[in-house]
C-alpha cells in the first residue's frame, strides 16, 4: 500500500544504486540527541503497560517490535509490500485524513525493512545506505540540513533532515531516523515531515515527542 509517495517512492529502486553518495556527503551533527534505542524483553500484551506514562496528548504504539509515541486521535493506516522479495511493512499517522491517493502534509511514517540479508545477501546496515542514497542524490548541499551517524550496540543510527521542494509542490522539511541491525536483519526508518512554513512549531509539538523515546523490543 502506498501511503506517502515522498516517503516510499525510492524504495522501488534500491537495488539499482551504489553507495557512493553516502560517502561523499558531508556529515552534519544533529541539533540535539533526541533518540534513544533500547531493548526490552516482555510479552506483547504486557509491554505497553510496563512503560512510563507517555507525554500528555500522546500514547505508546507498538509496531513490528518498535515502540514509539504518537498523538492521540491521529488517523492511522498501514500496509505491506516487498522489493525483490524483501518484506517492507509501513505504518503512517497524521492529523489529516489520508489514503493511497491523498497524501498528508504533516505526519509520521515508520518503514520496517526485514530479511534483506536472508533474501538477497544484503546486510541490514548496507540496506540502510541503499535506502538513503536516492534522497542524497536528488538534494543538493543547501537542501541537506542534517546528516549524522552513530552506533549503539549493533544498531547503526543515521539522522537525516532535508528540504524537499519539487516544482509545483509545497516545500516540506523531512526528518528521518534510520536504525539498522545486522544481527536482527532489520532496518527501521522513522520519518516526520511537515510543511516548511510550520516546521518549527510542528517539530517541537509532534516530531520531537514522536522520536524522543524510540525503543526496539525483543519479545521472548
Amino acid at each position: 500500500m502506498k501511503l506517502n509517495c515522498r516517503v516510499s517512492f525510492f524504495i522501488i529502486i534500491l537495488f539499482a544504486l551504489s553507495m557512493a553518495s553516502c560517502v561523499q556527503v558531508q556529515e552534519r551533527p544533529p541539533v540535539q540527541p533526541i533518540i534513544s534505542a533500547l531493548q526490552i524483553a516482555s510479552a506483547p500484551e504486557e509491554l505497553l503497560a510496563q512503560l512510563p506514562a507517555p507525554m500528555e496528548g500522546f500514547e505508546w504504539h507498538l509496531y513490528k517490535n518498535a515502540v514509539f509515541q504518537t498523538p492521540i486521535g491521529w488517523h492511522e493506516n498501514g500496509g505491506s509490500t516487498n522489493t525483490d522479495g524483501i518484506p517492507i511493512e509501513v505504518y503512517a499517522a497524521s492529523p489529516e485524513k489520508f489514503s493511497e491517493s491523498k497524501m498528508f502534509e504533516m505526519g509520521v511514517t515508520i518503514q520496517v525493512i526485514s530479511d534483506s540479508n536472508k533474501v538477497k545477501s544484503i546486510p541490514a546496515k548496507k540496506m540502510a545506505l541503499l535506502y538513503l542514497e536516492p534522497f542524497l542524490e536528488t538534494h543538493n548541499e543547501e537542501e541537506i540540513l542534517m546528516f549524522s551517524q552513530n552506533r549503539k550496540g549493533d544498531y547503526e543510527n543515521t539522522y537525516f533532515r532535508y528540504r524537499d521542494a519539487p516544482p509545483g509542490l509545497k516545500p516540506i522539511i523531512v526528518h528521518k531516523f534510520i536504525s539498522a541491525s545486522n544481527v536482527s536483519d532489520y532496518v527501521y526508518v522513522f520519518t516526520f515531515e511537515s510543511p516548511e512554513s510550520t516546521w518549527e512549531e510542528n517539530w517541537e509539538k509532534y516530531g520531537t515527542p514522536f522520536l524522543s523515546k524510540v525503543m526496539f523490543v525483543s519479545i521472548e
